[in-house]
């Protein structure tokens, strides 16, 4: 079943006009591809039921996300007790969560504008819009309550932008309109979210944090970090038995998400790993700072 969604979203993405990686096959993974089109980067796991997310996979999915300035995505099909709702953004630790058609709708430019959230289904208002449309009708904060069914209080949280149930925005508009309900805007939603950071085990990283490298560690992808040198974002794996493997997602990937890649060896006896430059321990050890790093690179 998971590999027919998984067929299904890749499908829908290529014939969108996305340039999508290959599959990630290598487990664990906390995402399966990666897809961009122009401007948006998606990165993208699939799940039958998403309550089998669970909460390490969810925050490296994230964190690598705001990384590289991609959108995180699941695609589903239902939780552990019901069928998910198409149009309906879900979530799990922080990661939107949508049906196969709603990704669908999202990339052709419509976006959900309901949420599934503890107590059933919300729509985010627009402050501005909602104390506008409330004047141009003459409404009270207490009349607009009492047609609402909530407190003042609440009525007061809504002219801040507060989530509204469903049920309490359907009586409102049928007085005020339904120009203050805005859609959900995924990668508002996703800057929410705290980047958790990450113990740094790997010598050969921490060497690089030493040279002023920034690093992000990544335990549940096929590559082994996240970097930044100067004003460039690389991705980094580092040599172990299964490197040849990955090797081959890991340049996939980097032509997908147009950023650079690298991998960190002790000893190598090629200079390039399906095309991906490898910098031995010893060489990483005379450089000094990020900009020898880099020229190093690019001499490679």
């Amino acid at each position: 079943m998971k590999e027919e969604l998984l067929q299904s979203t890749q499908m829908l993405l290529t014939r969108s006009g996305f340039y999508c990686s290959r599959i990630c096959k290598i487990r664990p993974s906390s995402f399966d591809f990666v897809a961009r089109r122009d401007n948006l980067l998606l990165i993208i796991k699939v799940l039958n039921n998403i309550d089998s997310i669970n909460e390490e996979n969810a925050k490296e999915l994230i964190s690598i996300s705001r990384f590289l300035g991609a959108l995180p995505i699941i695609v589903g099909e239902k939780t552990c007790s019901t069928f998910l709702e198409d149009d309906i953004v879900y979530f799990r630790y922080g990661v939107p969560i949508l049906t196969l058609k709603t990704l669908e709708n999202y990339i052709r430019g419509r976006p959900p504008v309901v949420c599934a959230a503890p107590g059933g289904f919300y729509v985010n208002i627009d402050g501005e819009a909602f104390s506008r449309l409330k004047k141009e009708k003459e409404l009270s904060i207490g009349q607009l309550a009492r047609i609402a069914g909530v407190s003042r209080k609440t009525i007061q949280m809504y002219e801040r932008g507060e989530r509204a149930s469903v049920e309490v925005a359907e009586r409102m508009a049928r007085y005020i309109g339904y120009d203050f309900i805005k859609p959900i805007t995924l990668f508002e939603e996703i800057e929410r979210e705290e980047i958790e950071m990450k113990e740094i085990r790997d010598e050969m990283l921490k060497i690089m944090e030493d040279i002023g490298a920034f690093i992000f560690p990544t335990y549940r992808s096929p590559f082994n970090a996240v970097s930044k040198l100067l004003d460039e974002i690389f991705i980094v794996g580092i040599n172990d038995r299964k490197i040849f493997e990955r090797a081959g997602i890991i340049s996939n990937i980097s032509r997908v998400i147009e950023r650079k890649s690298f991998i960190l060896a002790e000893k190598s006896k090629v200079k390039f790993i399906e095309g991906i430059p490898v910098i031995e321990k010893d060489e990483l050890k005379r450089v000094r700072d990020p900009e020898e790093l880099i020229d190093l690179l690019e001499t490679e």
